[in-house]
């Protein structure tokens, strides 16, 4: 193992790590980036349609802002058979593209042992036990949410309740139940007010308690929990709307360029990073150095980013169990 780095090397560099985590609500400063629906005043081929669709044409395209950003039905396709998948893997191998294997391994907390009794209930699914399973669904979102209010909430609770929920509204939102999907529509703000909160108080309030490693993985969890969180509620609007208005937040999204540190082993993280983390650049970067034809790690996380994006030139890999 090669030589560990001072602490005071280490804690700067996590300093570094952490101004990288960035939260800005879906819902402001959105600006055109890429891929973007016209929106603009309509042109007189507008109005050549039947007087039925003349007045919906109006109002849609009377409003600039903000823009509206769609992709090709196989790329929803793929996004959403790799949101499913994301469930299998936690059931099976107790981690997901945001959730760390070496997260949760000793002494769990209730919220993920009951989003693990979901999960594993939800892959058995069958028209027999829908009924009970969706109703357990209910209960430990009800049960989660109960406890957000009732207690003081650290950062490493915000995680996995933001981890849960995620998990709890791909369930729900690409399961076909309508039902379900209303629901999952109707708590989308409470994610986003965990997240919020999440990114308020996760600045190393447990530095002294944690390794490099530690930090590390929480950090990284928060980052890839908030840009899955926001690709879910994408995905979901482009299946339901046709478009989704936060392309331009994604791209200032952190990513590691490094990938592969997510599913190493602790020795194997410190002899590549020597405690000091990985490097990270924006979304767009990263799709831009995909695009170019770089070596890029391509796990479950990356193949979700790259086949989200409509301009990308080369079709990821499709990741799953």
């Amino acid at each position: 193992m090669q030589t560990i780095p001072p602490k005071s090397v280490v804690e700067t560099r996590d300093q570094i790590i952490g101004q990288s985590l960035t939260w800005t609500s879906p819902h402001i400063d959105e600006q055109p980036v890429q891929n973007t629906v016209a929106t603009g005043p309509s042109s007189c081929a507008v109005f050549e349609t039947s007087s039925s669709t003349k007045y919906d044409l109006f109002y849609i395209n009377s409003f600039p802002y903000p823009e509206r950003a769609t992709i090709k039905q196989e790329q929803l396709d793929f996004c959403i058979l790799q949101f499913k998948d994301i469930i299998l893997q936690l059931v099976h191998q107790n981690r997901a593209p945001f959730i760390h294997h070496d997260s949760y391994q000793l002494a769990p907390p209730v919220a993920y042992q009951d989003l693990l009794g979901i999960s594993a209930m939800y892959c058995q699914k069958t028209p027999q036990n829908q009924t009970i399973t969706f109703s357990m669904l209910d209960s430990r979102i009800s049960s989660l949410i109960g406890s957000s209010k009732s207690s003081a909430w650290s950062a490493n609770d915000y995680l996995v309740g933001v981890q849960a929920m995620i998990i709890y509204q791909i369930i729900r939102l690409f399961d076909g139940d309508i039902r379900q999907r209303a629901k999952a529509e109707g708590q989308f703000r409470i994610l986003e007010t965990w997240i919020s909160q999440l990114h308020s108080i996760s600045n190393y309030d447990e530095s002294g308690t944690k390794s490099p490693y530690q930090r590390w993985i929480f950090i990284e969890s928060v980052r890839r929990s908030l840009t899955m969180s926001i690709m879910v509620h994408a995905i979901y609007s482009i299946l339901k709307d046709g478009y989704c208005t936060s392309v331009p937040q994604m791209t200032t999204l952190p990513v590691s360029v490094n990938g592969a540190l997510w599913v190493a082993s602790e020795d194997s993280w410190w002899q590549t990073t020597l405690g000091l983390g990985g490097e990270l650049i924006t979304y767009q970067d990263f799709l831009a150095q995909w695009n170019e034809g770089q070596a890029l790690y391509t796990g479950t996380y990356e193949s979700i980013l790259i086949g989200a994006c409509k301009h990308n030139v080369r079709w990821p890999p499709l990741m799953l169990l």
